[in-house]
Formats: C-alpha cells, sequence, structure tokens
C-alpha cells in the first residue's frame, strides 16, 4: 500500500489534468505493478521503510507517555478540551523528534518506492532514479549529495509527523476516554480498537497533503530542484493541482495507516498494562 501510495503521489505532479494515468484507483495499481513489475516491485522501499517505522515510531511513542506526565494531562482530573490539547502538545512533540530520527530512511523508501523499471511515473522532465536497494540508494545519495543530502526533505517530514502524530494520539486518546466514560463495551480491547479507527481516519486525512509534499521534496536532488521547500512545494501543488492534489493517494494512505494504527495502539495498550503489572 505505501508503494502505491507513493506512486498516485508522484502520478501527474504539477499537471492540471491527467488524461494518461498509469493508475486509475488502489486496486488498478497494485494489479499493475505486480503484473509489470513483480514482487520486487510491490515490495520496493520495505527495508528502509521497517527502519523508518522503527525508529520514527518507536521515538514518537516512547516519548508520548513522559511528555504526557510533564504536561500534566489526566484523564482523571482535567476536562475534555484541556486534555484533547494537551495530548496535541505532547503528540506534536514526539513526532518532530520522530521525524527528524527517521527522516534519511523515508527518504531512499520514497525514492525505492517512486521508481518504476516498466513505466515513467511522473511528469516530463522530473528526475529518476535508478538504485538498486537501500544501501545503494544511501551510497548514491552521499557521493551526488554528500552528507547534507540525508536530511533533504526533513523540513517537510517534521511538520508532516507533527500533524499526523498529535492528530493520531489526540485523537487516540480523547475517543479512548469517551468510550470508557460511557462504559458502552465491556472489553477494554474493543475500546482500543474502536478509538483506533477513529484515529487511523483522523491521521490519514490530516496528513496526507503533508505527506503529498514530503514525497514529492524527498524524490528531488541539489541537482535537480523543482521545489525550495515545504511551502514552495504546497503552493505549486495547489496551483497546478488544486485541493486535490493534497488528497492524491488517501485510500492507500488509509488501507496501510489504518490497520497499522489499530495494531500500534492495541499493542501498546496490551504491553504497557503487562509492564505495569510486573512493576516497571
Amino acid at each position: 500500500m505505501e508503494v502505491v501510495k507513493t506512486r498516485f503521489q508522484l502520478q501527474g505532479e504539477l499537471a492540471k489534468s491527467s488524461p494518461n494515468r498509469i493508475y486509475k484507483h488502489v486496486f488498478d495499481a497494485f494489479y499493475k505493478i505486480a503484473r509489470d513489475e513483480g514482487l520486487r516491485g510491490i515490495q520496493a522501499g520495505l527495508l528502509p521503510g521497517i527502519l523508518y517505522q522503527s525508529t520514527m515510531n518507536g521515538t514518537r511513542l516512547g516519548m508520548f507517555a513522559p511528555l504526557q506526565r510533564f504536561l500534566k494531562a489526566d484523564a482523571k482530573t482535567d476536562g475534555q478540551v484541556s486534555f484533547f490539547f494537551k495530548n496535541l502538545a505532547a503528540g506534536a512533540i514526539s513526532g518532530a523528534c520522530g521525524a527528524a530520527v527517521g527522516s534519511p530512511f523515508f527518504l531512499v523508501k520514497a525514492r525505492l518506492q517512486g521508481q518504476s523499471s516498466v513505466h515513467k511515473i511522473r511528469s516530463a522532465g522530473a528526475e529518476v532514479f535508478h538504485y538498486r536497494g537501500m544501501t545503494d540508494a544511501f551510497r548514491s545519495i552521499i557521493a551526488d549529495e554528500g552528507w547534507r543530502g540525508l536530511a533533504r526533505g526533513m523540513d517537510a517530514a517534521v511538520p508532516r509527523v507533527m500533524a499526523g502524530s498529535a492528530a493520531q494520539l489526540s485523537s487516540y486518546s480523547s475517543c479512548k476516554r469517551l468510550v470508557q466514560s460511557t462504559g458502552f463495551f465491556h472489553s477494554e480491547l474493543y475500546t482500543y480498537i474502536a478509538s483506533s479507527l477513529v484515529a487511523g481516519l483522523v491521521v490519514t486525512t490530516v496528513m496526507n497533503p503533508f505527506d503529498v509534499v514530503s514525497t514529492r521534496l524527498y524524490s528531488q536532488s541539489a541537482k535537480h530542484l523543482v521545489y525550495t521547500g515545504p511551502i514552495d512545494c504546497f503552493k505549486k501543488t495547489f496551483r497546478a493541482e488544486g485541493l486535490r492534489g493534497f488528497y492524491k493517494g488517501w485510500a492507500a494512505h488509509y488501507f496501510r495507516l489504518g490497520p497499522h494504527t489499530i495494531f500500534t495502539f492495541t499493542f501498546l495498550e496490551v504491553f504497557q498494562q503487562l509492564a505495569y503489572d510486573a512493576g516497571f
């Protein structure tokens, strides 16, 4: 789904219309990538993707609870609005730190997933990469752009994960608190799943515009600059593609992020309870 999302975000880049779209919808893209490029194509960027999720989520989720305590976000004593905004701040700060740590892996992931051995995904004149894998990508970026090249796109990645993390963590915490107060579910597991479903929809919708901008900035090198930064990318995308341009790949994004959110929070809650029971 991450490969499909990336291809949609780069397809028809800065084009006012895309009459010759390669991919029509999520399932069409999945089928064509698998048919034309095989398992290697549909699983492109898997290793840097895993490393990105591990470093980014490990940092932001690990920092979230300590930040909640620092900001004194208490579900029992805070009002609903106060509790929400404290979690919003904790999510944004932890998200910014996670984005900075994981950015080099996202850079490589985006470039590997955006390159196709069969189709020309991006608009005419756009840069095309030909990396053989993660190690080759890192070597090429450092050789061509220097160590600073690994920081490319970080200025877009930080607000991306700040917005997404703030939306996801605050909506999950607030929804969980609301559901628990109603006593609707007898099992805490169902409460976690229901709250995660809502959080998944919220985070996908809030983060997708930032995700489009991040993908496009990561997919340009110092030798071929289309955008001078995140704000320039937002402006050019809006002028050429309108609001719809910021929601390219939304469906694929949700198909990936929805289940990811459910599993992440459910396992996080279970492991936190186990750690608490063990005296940690």
